[in-house]
């Protein structure tokens, strides 16, 4: 940001930072008038990335002038309007020419300046002609951030107005040479919402800041000083790299600004500062018990008695502790094991900016031998040496473990053990090994004891803050992690050995100082005896999986080596059989991988305390016992009261458990969300105490899932992918073949003869459709191929993707029932009984009433059955086997869980398996045994698969997921794409179509036929967006419910036309409202006349209704307690918006338009809801 001949000249850095903190802006604006001085940082960690960039572009650039293109290479211009204008003129000139790369492509608007690393020319037409360019820009990260992005975004804008069409993609060539490439529109709502939000800031009329068209002073005082500006320092991340960071720290300190608390989250600042507590002494002098409105008791609690430390220490100039009270089972001291001479104290050093994704280069492990300190370091200096490096030193732990299996390993906070699973992981290795450190509790974690034992006068937790009471100041060369990374990339330049040894040093003093805390902390355990008396020591625990997970795991890996034997690492250098087999292999351990992880996150859990598992988004924290409610048979009933605003997955009919007792704390048999209160039904002799708090249930066992996946890996070791043989199917998908698609077939009874079933078909006569070519013939719908396509299937697959309200359920039934017909016995499956009950009471009443009665068949408990009556129900899987045996069944409905077990092979023609989008491609794989072929019905676009593992690339995903490969709509080779929606107005099917659909979603002429007629500007169809200002809510908002009532109020009788053209007064149960939280969905309820349909997202999967009115309830990105990838799901707001017939109305705070992205993909999630309020401000875009 600068001032030229007196014009205000912004470039994309000013965009950027204005998106990072707001701040910023203000002292950057201020400092261009001349009202402050900028700042002089020297700061080596950023001079590295500067030159690391420089040379990483020169690299690129050398790369483009060798492959035979016509580059044109530009200089940077010098600061002068003229000279921009003239850049400017050179680069629209080298454009009209032709050129194939322009370097340093300048553009200048006369307020935005611009100078894009690349462009590039693409066959695409525009202004210029037969051809337009694209922006590429070098970026040293190894993942695409969001501010590379946005900057790409305002060439591109630039770019457009030159040619006259906007660019379809944007391109980052990242630091590993990767090429990342984006669709431009993805992004552009966002960008134009920040740049838009900018500019007003400092043009609009209205702001302080509008006099920008000369350097004149800012609201009074010479220049415009610091006095001028209107917005406050609080910490971002942005911070770290920022040249103001000392003058707002000052700040800060000067202001004794709540944020010095330690433990301080931004929501708890903007509640304590709406009741008049805006300082650390204020807080620390603010009365016990005194209540503040949106914090937890516990929580206001700690932050009092943190403040008051902190104040004690200001006055006194001496660091003080205070020891706390036990808390139970694994908290605080209790999580401390007793000491062992054999104990490791453990830390990592890594480079976030070398190799794919960061490098961990150093594994540093200090062990105490007679007393004195060995210091054990493990070096990697690229991937295939940290893989090295991780497996030399986790054999290193486990040789020590051997040896001493009372030792445990010390470490401070998350980062080593989420290295050691990421590692294991990715690459495939020591996985056992590493499971078995966590399952036997042998790391310890020294960061969360002290966070719930002691209380530090210390305005941070962190290992460097605390030594001030256990050892002096540090005297190596090194201090910190950033002096570390700065040593580190001097070193891969110099290759100077004693950089190295001072990290080295730098590395064993941290794992020291890990040693020294140690010490402490068991001193300080021994003063919390004197004041608590005793103090259990944890239980140790066995690290070993049992004999059937063992055996099970031993013949997977010998699988795994036959199929991954010879297949490159990298995916490029993979033949397609070499690719399907690394999936394949992969996919074998899938089942243990999630499991592991869900057995990691049950223990931590368990390791959290009551407060911290209110924060829990699936537990239920801080219960209250209120008493017996009854008896029953064995069980006594109990009931317990919780904070009704907490997020929770725990529901009647669930089994959770004591995470104090790590057993199950009962059988759940009635829940109020309003009031807040739980029963639980428990044996009696089940023991006491009453649990505190409630976590989700200890994982499902997989084994048969497990077992029938090896059986498809065993095979296709032995015979390979191709030819005939079993698991076709399965083979087909891994290797993304286009399905194999017989002849014609003629028509059938509704169910053949038992000699007719055991008739094998005639051979296929050559590969039909599936030679590459689009499945759908000339004139024909993607509704009707399905049907003509499932019948067919030569033991291979159908994938169909069905957007909202394109008939989805609808056209699987079709199939189901022309499955039949044809002589087929098939099954239904999906990853829920709700889903396979809905699709199977579709068929029923769909089957013909002549004839023979259509023979359905469910395993499920009778509370989870269909609500035919006409489908037996079984609650075993042998009598499906027993069913299938005796020919007494034509469909056949369960989990996935049913089609793994081994009686199940071979026992059917095809498997339809509806929201496939939701199911795993391993689980796929493992149920694919059950029949010869599948049909995938499913929508990635909408929920997803619920997934807790890491996995290796391409495992991870789902199986619709797999098919379509990250595009947004199913590709017609492969599979089939419902392209009319019977549902959506087209006022919501333009929008939605664009958004999640890339344009190839249609509303079907009847549905313009909906209206809601108007009324004091209630009413109508298409999309609202309704702004509601709140601040530092976060899973309810008392404003956004109330401006609902009044919505919903005005809606009510209002004449709705259906697609049919009845009209009716608009019902109650007519309009849909949904919330992202629990909280919401409580206060909602209260709020709304009885009968009002009000759920989460998730309930209303597959529902529809005339009005859908979504409240957001959170108010910033700040506030979110799940993160802005749950808030701003894409997935998400598609099934919420998507639900409507004729309305969306959303309601939201405007702070959430203004998120703070920190990756493309949550500037995409950013994108939709700003494209959401674009449309609805121009009613000719509806």
């Amino acid at each position: 940001m600068q001032y030229l001949d007196g014009r205000l000249i912004m470039s994309p850095t000013d965009l950027t930072g204005f998106l990072e903190c707001e701040h910023l802006t203000q002292l950057e604006l201020a400092a261009a008038r001349g009202g402050l001085e900028r700042p002089e940082r020297e700061d080596p960690e950023l001079e590295i990335l500067a030159r690391r960039g420089r040379e990483h572009e020169a690299r690129h650039l050398d790369r483009l002038r060798t492959d035979d293109r016509r580059v044109v290479e530009f200089a940077y211009p010098d600061g002068t309007l003229g000279g921009l204008e003239e850049a400017h003129a050179r680069t629209v000139a080298a454009m009209r020419e032709g050129a194939d790369v322009i370097y340093q492509a300048t553009f200048f608007d006369g307020r935005w300046r611009c100078h894009a690393d690349f462009l590039l020319r693409v066959d695409r037409p525009s202004a210029l002609g037969r051809y337009s360019y694209e922006v590429a820009d070098t970026k040293l990260a190894r993942k695409a951030k969001a501010s590379a992005v946005l900057q790409c975004c305002v060439y591109s804008e630039q770019l457009a107005a030159v040619q006259g069409v906007e660019p379809e993609y944007i391109r980052l060539i990242l630091g590993d040479r990767t090429e990342e490439v984006l669709r431009y529109k993805d992004y552009a709502a966002y960008y134009r919402s920040v740049k838009r939000r900018f500019e007003e800031t400092i043009f609009s009329p209205q702001s302080p800041l509008a006099d920008v068209d000369s350097p004149s002073p800012l609201l009074g005082g010479q220049g415009g000083g610091i006095s001028a500006i209107t917005t406050y320092p609080d910490p971002v991340d942005h911070c770290d790299i920022c040249r103001w960071i000392d003058v707002c720290k000052v700040r800060r300190r000067q202001d004794d600004h709540l944020c010095l608390v330690a433990g301080m989250r931004r929501d708890q600042t903007r509640l304590l500062q709406a009741v008049g507590i805006t300082t650390v002494a204020e807080l620390g002098a603010s009365p016990i018990g005194q209540p503040v409105a949106g914090i937890g008791d516990p929580a206001l609690e700690r932050l009092r008695q943190q403040a008051r430390l902190q104040v004690t220490q200001r006055q006194t100039d001496n660091p003080t502790y205070e020891v706390l009270a036990p808390l139970g089972a694994r908290l605080g001291f209790e999580a401390l094991p007793p000491p062992s001479p054999a104990d490791l104290f453990f830390d990592i050093e890594g480079d976030p900016f070398v190799g794919d994704g960061g490098l961990e280069y150093l594994f540093g492990v200090l062990e105490m031998v007679d007393g004195a300190p060995r210091y054990h370091d493990f070096w990697g200096h690229d991937p295939d040496a940290e893989k090295r490096a991780f497996e030399q030193l986790v054999d290193f732990l486990i040789e020590r473990l051997d040896g001493s299996p009372d030792l445990h390993i010390y470490h401070y906070a998350s980062y080593e053990p989420n290295v050691l699973k990421e590692l294991s992981s990715t690459y495939a290795t020591r996985e056992q090994e590493v499971d078995r450190l966590l399952r036997g509790v042998v790391l310890v974690d020294l960061y969360r004891v002290v966070r719930q034992a002691v209380r530090v006068s210390l305005e941070s937790y962190s290992l460097k803050e605390l030594e001030a009471f256990y050892r002096g100041k540090r005297t190596t060369a090194i201090v910190d992690a950033a002096g570390s990374l700065v040593a580190y990339e001097d070193w891969l330049q110099s290759r100077e050995q004693r950089r190295l040894d001072e990290i080295a040093r730098y590395n064993e003093d941290d794992c020291l100082s890990t040693a020294q805390l140690r010490d402490w902390l068991e001193a300080r355990r021994r003063e919390a005896i004197t004041q608590f008396g005793e103090i259990p020591r944890p239980q140790s625990e066995e690290g070993q999986p049992s004999d059937t997970l063992r055996d099970i795991d031993e013949r997977t890996a010998a699988v795994v080596d036959q199929l991954l034997t010879g297949v490159p690492e990298e995916n490029n250098d993979r033949s397609p059989e070499q690719r399907a087999a690394y999936l394949l292999g992969h996919s074998l351990n899938w089942h243990r991988r999630e499991a592991k992880s869900e057995w990691w996150e049950y223990y931590r859990k368990c390791s959290l305390t009551d407060e911290q598992l209110i924060d829990e988004r699936d537990s239920i924290g801080g219960l209250e016992f209120r008493g017996e409610v009854r008896q029953d048979r064995q069980s006594n009933i109990f009931r317990y009261y919780f904070d009704p605003n907490q997020e929770y997955k725990i529901g009647v009919g669930d089994r959770p458990h004591d995470p104090r007792r790590e057993k199950e704390a009962g059988h759940v048999i009635a829940l109020d969300p309003i009031a807040g209160w739980i029963e639980v039904s428990r044996g009696v002799k089940m023991e006491v105490p009453h649990p505190t708090s409630l976590i989700p249930e200890s994982p499902i066992p997989t084994t048969d899932l497990r077992d029938a996946l090896l059986r498809v890996g065993q095979w296709v070791a032995d015979h390979g992918f191709d030819g005939p043989g079993p698991y076709r199917a399965a083979r087909d998908l891994l290797f993304l073949r286009p399905p194999r698609i017989s002849p014609a077939l003629p028509d059938r009874d509704f169910r053949p003869s038992q000699e007719e079933r055991q008739q094998d078909l005639p051979p296929p006569q050559g590969e039909g459709q599936g030679g590459g070519g689009s499945l759908l013939q000339p004139g024909e719908r993607a509704k009707d191929a399905a049907t003509r396509l499932a019948p067919a299937l030569d033991a291979s697959y159908l994938a169909i993707q069905g957007p909202p309200g394109s008939g989805k359920t609808t056209t699987g039934a079709e199939i189901l029932l022309e499955l039949v017909k044809r002589g087929k016995r098939v099954g239904i499956t999906a990853n829920s009984h709700k889903v396979i009950g809905h699709l199977l009471d579709t068929v029923m009443d769909r089957a013909p009433r002549d004839g023979q009665p259509l023979r359905a068949i469910q395993k499920a408990d009778e509370r989870e059955r269909c609500a035919s009556q006409e489908v037996r129900c079984v609650s075993s899987a042998g009598e499906v086997e027993d069913a299938l045996d005796a020919d007494d069944a034509d469909i056949v409905a369960g989990t996935p869980w049913l089609y793994a077990r081994g009686g199940m092979r071979d026992r059917l023609d095809v498997l339809v398996v509806d929201e496939a989008g939701q199911m795993a491609l391993a689980n796929l794989l493992a149920i694919a045994q059950t029949a010869k072929s599948v049909v995938l019905l499913g929508d990635p676009n909408q929920l997803r698969q619920p997934s807790h593992g890491i996995h290796p690339e391409g495992v991870d995903r789902s199986v619709l997921d797999h098919v379509i490969q990250e595009q947004p709509t199913m590709p017609p080779e492969y599979g089939l794409f419902l392209e009319t929606t019977f549902r959506l107005h087209p006022a919501l099917s333009s929008f939605i179509s664009e958004v999640f659909y890339d344009g190839k979603l249609e509303a079907d002429p009847s549905c313009a036929r909906q209206s809601l007629a108007t009324s004091n500007g209630a009413g109508g169809v298409g999309l609202r967006f309704v702004p509601v200002d709140h601040a530092g809510n976060r899973t309810v908002s008392p404003e956004e419910a109330d401006r609902l009532g009044q919505i919903f109020r005005s809606l009510r009788g209002l004449a709705w036309t259906d697609r049919d053209g009845a009209t009716r007064p608009l019902r109650v149960e007519d309009i849909l409202v949904v919330a992202p939280y629990n909280a919401q969905v409580r206060r909602l309820i209260e709020t709304l006349p009885t009968g009002a349909r009000v759920g989460t997202v998730d309930k209303f999967q597959g529902q529809e209704a005339p009005v859908v009115i979504y409240s957001m309830a959170t108010s910033s990105i700040d506030d979110a307690p799940r993160g802005m990838d749950f808030l701003f799901s894409l997935n998400r707001l598609n099934v919420a918006t998507s639900r409507a017939q004729g309305l969306v109305i959303i309601i939201c705070s405007p702070e959430l338009l203004k998120a703070r992205c920190r990756t493309p993909d949550q500037m995409h999630l950013a994108s939709a809801l700003c494209r959401f309020v674009e449309v609805e401000a121009q009613p000719e875009a509806q």
